[in-house]
């Protein structure tokens, strides 16, 4: 902590006192009924701007709801309250997080139900993206939440929130896991969801170790059981995610392998035929196999023949042709 410290202190006067973080995080604090009109004004928007973007696989959308979602805030406010030991704070915080992921998810929930005839989610790059977490995503996301954290307690380096909120993906993996469902594709809806938690947790466990190293701590003047408190939260929130992340790692690069196999056996299938192969990758638990051309595909038998010569049999595989035909190899 005490680099830390000493990189916050080096703001001198730019320093954000414990009251001004408070002023920015907590509901309680200052005028609730304008914090909380800002909060599911901006969620609703960028709810709806994301599922959007998601289902049109738009990218500019998709950056532009990152940016203005504001769930980092109650996220940020459950890291500030665990350090100051507030249950009252922390109760709060953790009832705005709450139903802002719920209405984020039901919106993704709804678009789905409103879009089912687009784009089929196997080809939409922003699902298959944000469905298949690993640890180096929690990596990623620990480097960010530090960053917004520092953001908080230093006013000199406020501007790069919008950056920060880029790199960390809340809003658009709460819509890929609303319209995942609404979709019914539980195994997408998951993975969406276990990297939003992530996420979260990255921004909880840097917020905790950028407050305390602030001195945050010490100015509301708690005893030794909040500093245990907080510690144990800290490791909770670090075993809770790194378990599961870690094992969709190591399934993840088996996949990947499986998909490596695909891909070369899709490609020896079309070889000479005019059909080319465009996409292979890992959609939730089953590999897409994704192939374009004229006229009638080359055989089915051959396709299936050369896949399982490699891949287990009781991993799902999926031929998608550009003519419309999906098959289950």
């Amino acid at each position: 902590m005490g680099v830390l410290s000493g990189l916050i202190d080096a703001g001198g006067e730019h320093r954000s006192t414990l009251a001004d973080v408070e002023q920015e995080l907590f509901v309680g604090v200052g005028s609730r009924p304008a914090k909380v009109t800002r909060f599911w004004v901006l969620l609703v928007l960028a709810s709806i701007i994301a599922a959007g973007g998601v289902v049109g696989n738009s990218t500019t959308a998709v950056i532009g709801a990152m940016i203005m979602t504001p769930l980092a805030t109650p996220l940020y406010g459950v890291a500030l309250s665990t350090v100051l030991g507030s249950r009252r704070h922390l109760r709060g915080a953790l009832l705005l997080l709450t139903a802002g992921v719920l209405v984020s998810v039901l919106v993704g929930v709804v678009m789905a139900l409103l879009t089912f005839d687009r784009m089929p989610l196997d080809a939409n790059t922003q699902i298959v993206g944000r469905t298949s977490p690993a640890v180096l995503d929690l990596v990623i996301a620990i480097a960010a939440g530090l960053a917004g954290a520092y953001a908080l307690v230093r006013r000199d380096v406020a501007n790069i929130l919008a950056g920060v909120a880029i790199a960390i993906t809340l809003v658009p993996v709460l819509e890929v896991a609303g319209i995942s469902l609404g979709s019914g594709r539980l195994d997408l809806a998951l993975g969406a969801f276990l990297l939003f938690l992530a996420n979260a947790a990255a921004i909880m466990l840097g917020g905790m170790v950028v407050f305390t190293a602030a001195g945050y701590e010490r100015a509301a003047s708690r005893g030794p059981a909040k500093r245990h408190y907080a510690r144990f939260v800290v490791a909770a929130l670090i075993i809770a995610v790194v378990v599961p992340l870690t094992i969709s790692s190591v399934r993840g690069y088996r996949y990947l392998r499986w998909a490596d196999a695909t891909e070369a056996a899709t490609r020896s299938w079309v070889d000479g035929t005019g059909w080319h192969v465009t996409d292979v990758s890992r959609v939730g638990d089953e590999i897409v196999a994704t192939v374009i051309g004229r006229g009638a595909p080359p055989p089915l038998p051959g396709i299936r023949t050369l896949v399982r010569r490699t891949v287990p049999g009781d991993v799902t595989v999926r031929l998608i042709e550009s003519n419309g035909t999906n098959v289950t190899l």
